[in-house]
């Protein structure tokens, strides 16, 4: 595979890239996946069981022997916002954006090799310099490239537009509604965890989370809403939040009808509150 690098160098690779695909059948659509090289590398084998690590990797070798680097999702995924959403967020992280090339969108075997391929080579390079040279990156403003027009080169970007999306963010734009709203209850289901366990600076961190989340999510979801029950540790808050997760899964399924019970229930609950 002959990687394109449409922002860095790949004589110098940050270690962290946004890699993408193209489909000749769906010529406005990209698909996209986010390739993290670890700075220390690691042996997975030792936290599985043993009876798993003789099959995942021993003596040096195996899938998680030597774990240096990943892609996530490990196949790639329709973005939504297209090429343009990818080139903002590899401006305003200072990220690689790397062209991968042009494939099927169903032949989801194929999709997930090239990934892998995609990985292993990126890794190589970056591994290859890092051990030269020592972690080496591009200035922001010698690798960014704009946005905007029909070209990919056109118009133009301020990279303080977004000062720390973070990981968490690229992985939120490339999933589905669905994978989005899980999240939101995983997020949920830890916040409640920390605010059992009185810990304020876990709370503020995945209230955090989830308000950088919602922002992922249509704004008829009323997501603000949620969060705000969702920091309300009385029993009416607990139930408050649990409906508007269950509203925000409605409303993704389009069952329009259980919306409006839902609504009602929110409202006898807030009258009571």
């Amino acid at each position: 595979m002959d990687l394109q690098f449409e922002i860095g160098d790949a004589q110098r690779p940050r270690g962290h890239a946004i890699l993408y695909f193209r489909v000749d059948t769906e010529p406005d659509h990209v698909y996209g996946t986010y390739i993290i090289t670890l700075p220390i590398s690691a042996d997975l084998t030792k936290y599985v069981p043993p009876f798993l690590a003789a099959h995942l990797g021993s003596a040096g070798s195996g899938p998680l022997a030597n774990f240096s680097a990943f892609a996530m999702p490990p196949m790639s995924e329709l973005v939504e916002g297209g090429y343009e959403q990818l080139v903002r967020l590899a401006n305003v992280r200072n990220d690689d954006l790397v062209y991968g090339g042009s494939m099927f969108s169903y032949d989801l075997a194929r999709m997930m090799e090239s990934v892998a391929q995609a990985v292993q080579e990126y890794a190589d390079s970056w591994f290859r310099t890092s051990g030269e040279e020592g972690v080496s990156t591009l200035p922001a403003e010698d690798a960014a490239i704009p946005l905007g027009g029909s070209s990919h080169l056109a118009g133009a970007v301020d990279a303080d537009e977004g000062d720390s999306l973070g990981v968490n963010e690229v992985l939120w734009s490339f999933m589905s509604e669905g994978d989005r709203l899980a999240e939101m209850g995983r997020l949920l289901g830890r916040l409640r965890f920390a605010q059992e366990g009185n810990d304020a600076a876990a709370i503020a961190d995945i209230i955090a989370e989830m308000t950088a989340l919602g922002r992922h999510l249509p704004d008829e979801f009323g997501i603000s809403s949620l969060v705000t029950a969702a920091n309300d540790t009385t029993p009416n808050g607990v139930q408050l939040a649990q409906l508007y997760l269950d509203r925000c899964y409605r409303l993704s399924s389009g069952d329009t009808e259980q919306v409006r019970r839902i609504d009602e229930a929110i409202r006898n609950l807030q009258r009571r509150g």
